[in-house]
């Protein structure tokens, strides 16, 4: 054999070792990469596990509440525009940044379905491999509560009680009845049907009638908690929420001293005037300007998919509603209460018009959106 055959040979036996190492070492790092992520993925769900088994509402009697809030429109977003830092799936790895971590205490409305459920596991997972928050941390910062579910009733109204207890007891200190506040009524009128059901007019309305009760439960509980700052989640809300998480904390600690709410879901609808803006990153470490504007002009959306609250929200909103009730609580909210007065009334409950929001008002509260679109 010549020389050149020989070397073709040797060259051949060479490549052929080549790529058996090269295989053997693809297998190590796909089964390296597959441990990783089981061990993340069962660690998230370890957490979800303790999380729903326990409910984390301990220090409440029967635990509580929540009814997811259903959204009137979700915003619209232009064709073919990607979201900003959003993770196109679960399987991308967090962007490690220095920025500051998530440490504001957060809580998940959930109905309690198996459905539901399962929602808030992907929540939890989403979360974490979005933020970068490990179990631990999960744990320390995520309440998640039983559901109230109208169609139920009288089996869970002790939940819709603890929701109202501060409310109900505003407005008897200025003469004012539970029974005589639109929507807040409602809890008061089941107690007058034969079997404590909810009342067949609201029936219809059930999903609406658990979302509003579900919503003011928490803030209930963040009240009682003493907190400052609490950031609201619905059981997907992850899912269709834009707003990076790795940005989260630093717009919660950007939000001007006047602000009671800062919304986080309504994605390119802007709602007022830019406050502030600043260089970031998505949660794949994408570079996002990200944008604080004030929320006080009409826009025709709704949903409370998530969002940040202060103590002060909670006082300035039950004060209210102990003296003119509520609506859907969404649209009621961002509608509503943040927005100035129109010409004209609306009302979403089709059970008779509330006198809200006068013509030329201001809003009842300060409220901002925080987003990474322009």
């Amino acid at each position: 054999m010549d020389a050149f055959a020989q070397g073709a040979r040797k060259a051949r036996a060479a490549e052929a070792l080549l790529r058996d190492e090269t295989s053997t070492a693809r297998a190590v790092r796909r089964e390296r990469f597959h441990s990783a992520a089981l061990i993340l993925t069962l660690g998230v769900f370890a957490v979800a596990f303790l999380l729903l088994s326990h409910a984390n509402v301990s220090s409440l009697p029967g635990a509580a509440a929540i009814a997811l809030g259903g959204a009137m429109t979700r915003s619209t977003k232009p064709a073919g525009h990607a979201r900003s830092g959003v993770l196109a799936s679960l399987g991308a790895a967090p962007f490690a940044r220095n920025k500051p971590q998530l440490n504001t205490p957060v809580f998940f409305v959930s109905v309690g379905t198996k459905e539901d459920k399962k929602n808030v596991e992907d929540s939890l997972q989403r979360m974490a491999l979005r933020s970068g928050l490990g179990p631990a941390e999960l744990k320390r910062l995520v309440t998640i509560s039983k559901g109230i579910d109208a169609s139920a009733w009288p089996d869970n109204t002790h939940l819709v009680e603890y929701a109202v207890k501060d409310v109900r007891k505003l407005a008897s200190q200025h003469g004012a009845k539970l029974a005589e506040l639109p929507w807040l009524q409602i809890i008061d009128l089941s107690k007058q049907t034969k079997d404590g059901k909810l009342p067949v007019e609201w029936r219809r309305l059930a999903h609406h009638v658990g979302c509003m009760y579900a919503h003011l439960f928490q803030w209930q509980l963040v009240k009682e908690r003493g907190l400052k700052k609490a950031l609201i989640f619905e059981s997907d809300g992850i899912e269709h929420t834009d707003f990076p998480l790795v940005e989260t904390q630093k717009a919660i600690d950007m939000m001007p001293k006047d602000a009671d709410l800062l919304l986080l879901s309504f994605g390119n609808t802007h709602g007022g005037d830019l406050v502030k803006e600043w260089k970031g990153h998505g949660d794949d470490g994408t570079p996002v300007d990200v944008h604080l504007y004030k929320w006080n002009k009409f826009n025709a959306v709704a949903g409370l998919q998530s969002y940040v609250i202060t103590d002060r929200f909670v006082r300035k909103v039950q004060a209210y509603m102990s003296h003119s009730g509520a609506d859907m609580i969404d649209a009621w909210l961002v509608g509503k209460m943040c927005v100035n007065g129109k010409d004209k009334e609306w009302n979403m409950r089709g059970l008779g018009e509330t006198q809200f929001m006068p013509p030329g008002s201001k809003p009842i509260i300060n409220c901002y959106h925080a987003t990474t679109w322009s």
